[in-house]
């Protein structure tokens, strides 16, 4: 990669790479493989097939500027071939379904609960209204339901996706293939009409020899759930025929619940014209591109202009600090799509506006924030963290709850949970046998120094106030950094032994990577009073209490 384009992504959290340490050198050997489980392996699915647009929500409503419709949650087959089936669990029987609105659209859905327990969907990336957000203590009981409501503002375009995110649910139910995309259109799209579009939501699958889910490992909560079969839009290894010449604009989703993207399109370069909060101001060149779980990606290319070729998009080697033995597939190139140029005449290239969208600066912060990042060992001084540092002007912002330890990350009640949550080890559940997998490894995954309480508020603060957080991620590995409820302005990074790097340019992100003992400065406003969260978004992680609340009044 040409170092230009290495640093201006890295800036924005992207790629670093990351070094293994104590951790994972004392974990080496104790939680590698799949135990005795018999899986499914990839060639068993189809392959070199034509890709295929995601499945629609269908819209019920008879009103122009409405988005109505249900997403029920439900056990489904899948075909894999002539006489083998999938049992996933899906919105709707679909896999990787797309809701596609526009700015000023209202969006009302509702979530009908037909699994055995409880779940939600969470509006990844949507400035959404508290109560709207799909979180844990807003859980939908088995054979209840659950309306959404939500209008998309001037200025909202982009691409988002939706997600289950219950209590101590959540690893369960993405391991079973709960996602979907959400697209918003803007009124008046400065991409001209001519560039081709195409969504590709990636996800990653494992599977038993007899198509069931497989259960969890303790090297899946270690270090992130990576199933064998990586999927773009439900396909394995699908292709996409265009003429040559064809300017395309790929908008990728990482679905995946660990698995980090690293993307290279042979033979191209790609330019990067959006990314989660939807356009940047400017094209940005990149040879390659890190793609971490939860992120969105809009990307331009210009398909070679040479008939009859054939070009290879495919996520490469990444090294984010893997714990234990590491599955083979890490060292591999991982093919997701193959782009092939046809017999056509060349089509001209396309001339994009030197201004894509404004993004204005956040100014000065009222209220400052230290977030640490951390994975402990058991017997280690976890330390205390938990203050927090608020150097805000008004009053204490400080920490509202006692430290959670190791294994407690049981019975929390509060904020409408339903009934007592499982414990640390017990992510089985009754009808869940087939899940029950193996117990997560003694390691604690906190933010300051705290695993995830229900009950428990970290910070408190203001709507419309400017905040800066200064995320320090104290480990070993890489972790994804999500913010619910707004989206965050990279200012600044720090690589573990260097100085302070203002970023080259803006943009809106609610998910950025931070590599190991990286410290990112973050600016967002919160317009909406509520408890949000903030958490990794690898979901294991979180569930295992890297995740904490902010409440803003």
């Amino acid at each position: 990669m040409k170092r230009r384009n290495f640093l201006l992504y890295s800036t924005l959290g992207g790629l670093a790479l990351s070094t293994s340490g104590l951790l994972t050198y004392a974990m080496a050997g104790r939680h590698g493989g799949h135990g005795q489980t018999s899986l499914l392996s990839p060639s068993a699915l189809p392959d070199g097939q034509p890709l295929q647009p995601l499945p629609r929500i269908t819209n019920l409503s008879d009103r122009s500027s409405m988005f109505r419709s249900a997403l029920t949650a439900a056990p489904s087959e899948v075909a894999l071939d002539d006489d083998r089936q999938a049992l996933l669990w899906l919105y709707n029987h679909k896999v990787a379904p797309l809701i596609e609105v526009r700015e000023g659209d209202e969006l009302d859905i509702t979530l009908i609960n037909e699994l055995e327990e409880d779940t939600t969907v969470h509006w990844h990336g949507v400035r959404i209204q508290h109560q709207h957000d799909g979180t844990p203590w807003d859980a939908v009981a088995p054979g209840e339901s659950h309306q959404y409501r939500h209008r998309f503002a001037e200025g909202s375009a982009g691409l988002h996706w939706f997600h289950p995110h219950p209590h101590l649910g959540t690893a369960r139910q993405v391991a079973h293939g709960l996602a979907g995309a959400l697209l918003v259109r803007p009124a008046h799209d400065v991409v001209p009409p001519e560039v081709e579009e195409h969504l590709l939501l990636v996800s990653d699958l494992r599977l038993t020899g007899d198509g069931r889910v497989a259960p969890h490992t303790a090297a899946d909560w270690m270090n992130g759930r990576e199933g064998e079969l990586l999927l773009v839009n439900g396909q394995r290894q699908p292709y996409l025929d265009v003429a040559p010449g064809t300017t395309l604009r790929l908008r990728l989703i990482n679905a995946c619940a660990g698995r980090y993207l690293r993307l290279r399109l042979e033979e191209h370069e790609l330019t990067l014209i959006g990314t989660d909060g939807g356009l940047i101001e400017q094209p940005q060149p990149l040879d390659e591109l890190l793609l971490t779980p939860g992120e969105r990606a809009d990307l331009l290319v210009r398909i070679s202009e040479r008939p009859g070729g054939g070009f290879q998009l495919a996520s490469h080697p990444y090294d984010r600090g893997w714990m234990g033995p590491e599955p083979a597939h890490l060292s591999e190139v991982s093919p997701l799509l193959v782009i092939r140029t046809g017999n056509a005449d060349v089509k001209p290239a396309v001339t994009l506006p030197d201004s894509l969208t404004r993004i204005d600066r956040l100014g000065e912060p009222a209220v400052r924030r230290q977030v640490e990042l951390t994975e402990v060992m058991p017997g280690m001084d976890h330390g205390d963290n938990g203050g927090a540092m608020d150097h805000g002007d008004h009053g204490d912002h400080g920490n509202h709850g006692a430290q959670q330890g190791h294994g407690d990350h049981g019975a929390q009640q509060g904020h409408g949970n339903h009934g007592a949550q499982q414990g640390h080890g017990d992510h089985g559940g009754a009808g869940h046998e087939d899940m029950a997998g193996d117990a997560p490894p003694p390691v604690d995954f906190l933010i300051n120094g705290r695993s995830f309480a229900m009950d428990e508020v970290l910070f408190e603060g203001r709507a419309g106030e400017v905040e800066e957080w200064e995320v320090f991620n104290n480990s070993h590995m890489d972790h994804p950094f999500h913010v619910h409820g707004t989206h965050f302005q990279v200012i600044a990074s720090r690589q573990a032994d260097g100085e302070w790097q203002d970023s080259p340019w803006m943009a809106w992100k609610d998910t950025v990577n931070l590599a190991p003992y990286q410290r990112l400065r973050l600016r967002m406003v919160f317009q909406e009073p509520g408890d949000w969260l903030f958490h990794c978004h690898i979901i294991e992680h979180e569930e295992l209490g890297m995740m904490a609340t902010v409440r803003i009044r």
